[in-house]
């Protein structure tokens, strides 16, 4: 009876007819797509101006060292992929629409509009639709941020429009009226466009030597890297002119494999670093903000580092363990770019194929670099700037965004001396502070600025800064530590590296030759409204005596003692702008003296996740007795530190350095003679090996 039953069942269906499957034979005048062919590409540049696309530099090298070599027939294809573009880019199409045969509909009249993945719309609306009358049609749409494969699409859909406080930016009226007839949402998209793939340094370069805030691809998902079984793994595309003499010379990494290595994880993700990033140079013309430029002429990093947001803990990665790919969605958190949702896979597991002794193999070949006054963005002069107490203020600094999420170094730096609760409203926030105009003094950030937020900035700003109050010390907010785990350390000021002092700005020291005779600086040492009274440092290889004072100056036999290689910190009066030294005995070493301002350049550090039981607001009067010498020993010590190097746009200063572990730091002890626990002490910086 059940089989019957089936049977009947099965019968049934089989003669049940579904009108909606019955071809309705009006559809084939309908539109179902669009034919959409590439007619040109053009970059364009700042004015307006359209040029032909570059290519890769492992394309150009095949037809010489430029791009005009290469011919047409070949740009674009898979052998020959355009360059990534840093301006946006015009896409010339021709199109057609199609009926559900295939065939031209030359009854579709009507705008049409465009998108390209991946890729922004950029420029004005006018390049974002055209119109097809008896189905066909050309337009041009212009697009930013583009790699990889891609493709324009064609949609008989309304332009896409930027919206801005609410509402619809740009100009409106660039947009087609509308025809009153419902969009049908048919799409058709442009054959692949074969553009370079992205590396780490891609990513994070920014298009604007102005603003280093942003990724060109914020908001964009992407893929750095390839395992080999999906492919051809990606190789580096390294730039012309890495040498500005001989332009056949290449940069060394040109052709190596992408080498992505983890160089440290936290809670909620890791950092990764490219160790065959190519050099990139160093932008120092219109617009630029280089104060000081590099001697050899590139940024001190790459841009090949990134930090990969993970929502949790990365379980089973290393420090030193190899990516062979890379993906996530492009997001800028607080200026600092970082790739989420990510996924990636593993190249090598160090700990899984080495011993020991060699899990480090990678790690050793990342470059750390030291974070010198130079990157900071110093002028290369004896006066002080306004904002030289925060290091790499400037939007404008690239060579700090060079080394973003990368380790770096910092050397002989001090711990606050002070912390302040500058919170004057409760409400576990600070109000920041910007620089004043003309190198004025320190002032709000906003158009209005409420009574209470005032007090608020004034004292955050002079204690970060070490000016007013603060004068003369070490100090960092209370409330920005309790609340992100940040404090403020101060720099080594500049002077020659034996001192322990920043010699990456010789133009910051003045050098005299000691004799018997007095000799004495040539250029005055004043400060500025913002830096408050000047603070001068004076350190020399031989003893000598020393002298504070007017122009005319001079040392003598009676004035105060200097120990030779001894610093002489002075905070110079009123009617004090000018150094002399005269010998004070024999002469020894070379027989110079370095005189030179404080920078009190100073620079955000986070050691709550590397080093949590290390306690830096603390109480040299603290009842108990080894809180207390605890508490001495780290302010008396100076510190060598490194890190990971990120961007955080609303602090003061913007840039934190996130050390790993407790083998991050070392510390210079002070005349105690030991370093705060569990810090070790530092190697001696200028013994001979």
């Amino acid at each position: 009876m059940k089989r019957l039953l089936l049977g009947t069942a099965l019968m049934m269906a089989g003669c049940y007819t579904d009108s909606s499957d019955t071809p309705d034979p009006s559809s084939a005048s309908q539109l179902s797509t669009f034919q959409v062919k590439v007619k040109k590409l053009s970059a364009v540049a700042s004015n307006g101006a359209l040029t032909p696309l570059s290519v890769t530099t492992s394309c150009i090298y095949r037809y010489g060292v430029s791009t005009d070599a290469v011919p047409a027939e070949v740009r674009g294809t898979p052998e020959c992929r355009y360059a990534i573009p840093k301006n946006p880019v015009d896409i010339e199409l021709e199109i057609t629409a199609l009926d559900a045969a295939s065939q031209p509909l030359t009854s579709f009249n009507g705008p049409v509009s465009f998108r390209a993945v991946p890729g922004d719309l950029s420029g004005g609306y006018a390049t974002r639709w055209t119109t097809l009358t008896n189905g066909t049609g050309t337009g041009t749409v212009r697009v930013s941020h583009l790699y990889g494969d891609v493709r324009v699409w064609v949609q008989d859909e309304p332009p896409q429009v930027d919206f801005l406080d609410g509402g619809v930016s740009g100009d409106p009226s660039q947009l087609p009226p509308d025809s009153g007839t419902p969009p049908t949402f048919a799409t058709g998209i442009t054959p692949a466009i074969l553009f370079e793939e992205p590396t780490i340094s891609r990513m994070q370069e920014p298009d604007l030597q102005t603003n280093n805030r942003g990724s060109p691809f914020d908001r964009q998902f992407l893929t750095v890297g390839r395992a080999p079984e999906n492919g051809a793994p990606l190789v580096q595309n390294c730039p012309l002119g890495y040498n500005l003499q001989d332009p056949n010379a290449k940069d060394p990494n040109h052709g190596k494999l992408v080498t992505m290595v983890v160089t440290g994880l936290d809670p909620g993700g890791f950092f990764v670093t490219d160790i065959t990033a190519c050099r990139v140079r160093e932008y120092t013309g219109t617009g630029s903000n280089v104060r000081t430029p590099e001697e050899d002429g590139f940024t001190p990093g790459t841009y090949g580092s990134v930090y990969v947001y993970n929502y949790s803990f990365p379980e089973g990665l290393y420090p030193g363990d190899l990516l062979w790919s890379l993906s996530g969605s492009v997001q800028d958190f607080t200026a600092t770019t970082q790739l989420t949702f990510p996924s990636w896979i593993i190249r090598e597991r160090v700990r899984d194929t080495l011993p020991p002794a060699q899990w480090t193999k990678y790690l050793d070949q990342v470059q750390v670099r030291e974070l010198a006054l130079r990157y900071c963005g110093l002028d290369n002069k004896p006066e002080v700037y306004n904002t030289d107490p925060l290091c790499g203020y400037s939007y404008g600094n690239m060579k700090m965004e060079s080394m973003e999420s990368s380790l770096v170094k910092v050397r002989r730096v001090r711990f606050p001396q002070v912390f302040k609760t500058c919170d004057a409203n409760g409400d576990g926030a600070v109000t920041f502070f910007c620089p004043g105009s003309g190198n004025g003094a320190w002032t709000t950030c906003a158009d209005v600025e409420p009574p209470e937020e005032a007090i608020e900035r004034k004292c955050n700003a002079e204690c970060v800064t070490g000016t007013g109050e603060f004068a003369g010390q070490i100090c960092s907010e209370r409330t920005t530590l309790n609340s992100y785990g940040q404090f403020v350390v101060e720099m080594a000021n500049p002077g020659p590296r034996e001192a322990g002092r920043d010699n990456s700005l010789s133009g910051r020291t003045q050098v005299l030759k000691v004799s018997a005779q007095s000799t004495a600086t040539t250029t005055a040492l004043n400060s500025t409204v913002a830096n408050g009274p000047a603070r001068v440092n004076v350190w020399c290889d031989t003893p000598v005596k020393v002298k504070f004072g007017a122009r005319t100056v001079a040392a003598t036999a009676g004035d105060t003692a200097l120990a030779a290689r001894t610093n002489l910190a002075h905070t110079m009066a009123s009617t004090e702008q000018y150094v002399a030294v005269i010998a004070d005995g024999a002469i020894s070493g070379r027989g110079e003296c370095h005189v030179s301002l404080d920078s009190r350049t100073r620079i955000n550090i986070m050691t709550r996740d590397a080093i949590p039981e290390l306690r830096v607001d603390c109480n040299e009067s603290d009842a108990d007795a080894g809180k207390a010498r605890q508490c001495r020993l780290l302010r008396a010590a100076t510190y060598n530190i490194t890190g990971h190097l990120k961007q955080v746009n609303a602090a003061r200063p913007r840039w934190v350095i996130n050390p790993r572990d407790a083998d991050d730091l070392c510390c210079f002890p002070g005349p105690e003679g030991e370093c705060p626990s569990p810090i070790k002490t530092c190697p001696d910086e200028n013994a001979v090996p």
